[in-house]
């Protein structure tokens, strides 16, 4: 997959279709329209980019240049999320704006951005590493923008304890649940707890996973 058309794709669809809707005036004002929004960018620009990326660095064999090179872990994720992160993170910023949302609470806002957008790029990441190819890679991407979109909008038609739990749980929880409550969530509800963990335990799988293809795929 050519890097025009990798951009296109994780780049060029969410953040092209967005942008002139947000000038539609019946979507200007409206905090609801918001998490739509950044499940989207979250899965295509933040976490797709990523998995294509990476599989495709791994069919060229540029992953095993670089490995046994000495590349180490923290450098390669410097340099592999970067560019999506602030693409992910500036998109996040620059919406509410777009569409003129008041966000009562930004500084929870801004982590909760920063911690989904690692979520969803860590996610895609470890996938990417331990999977084959690029099919395989970008099915898995695909998966996970799918899931994140249902559980994201599961709150409008189902609302019960069972469901809450299961969405405070999930990689979205904190995003969700923070619009759901119109930005009045309290830092100590569990779906933020939840988040930093899923953070932590991607991290520690991201690293299981470059460790494993040191192990398997460089002799």
């Amino acid at each position: 997959m050519s890097n025009k058309v990798l951009l296109y794709l994780c780049i060029g669809i969410p953040i092209g279709y967005f942008v002139p809707i947000s000038f539609i005036p019946q979507y200007q004002g409206k905090i609801a329209f918001l998490p739509f929004i950044l499940n989207l960018i979250y899965s295509m620009t933040g976490g797709c980019f990523i998995s294509i990326m990476v599989s495709e660095e791994k069919e060229k064999k540029n992953l095993r240049t670089l490995i046994l090179s000495g590349v180490k872990l923290q450098e390669y994720l410097m340099t592999i999320i970067l560019f999506p992160f602030m693409l992910c993170l500036g998109s996040c910023l620059i919406f509410p704006f777009l569409i003129r949302v008041s966000l009562p609470n930004w500084p929870m806002y801004l982590v909760i951005a920063i911690m989904t957008c690692f979520i969803f790029i860590l996610a895609n990441l470890s996938m990417a590493l331990f999977t084959k190819n690029q099919t395989q890679a970008t099915l898995f991407g695909f998966g996970l923008t799918m899931l994140a979109m249902v559980l994201g909008n599961l709150p409008e038609f189902v609302q019960n304890k069972f469901v809450d739990d299961v969405i405070s749980f999930s990689f979205i929880g904190a995003n969700t649940n923070y619009f759901k409550a119109s930005g009045h969530l309290e830092w100590s509800d569990k779906s933020m707890l939840m988040m930093v963990l899923w953070v932590v335990g991607l991290l520690v799988l991201t690293r299981f996973a470059f460790v494993w293809n040191r192990q398997n795929h460089v002799r």
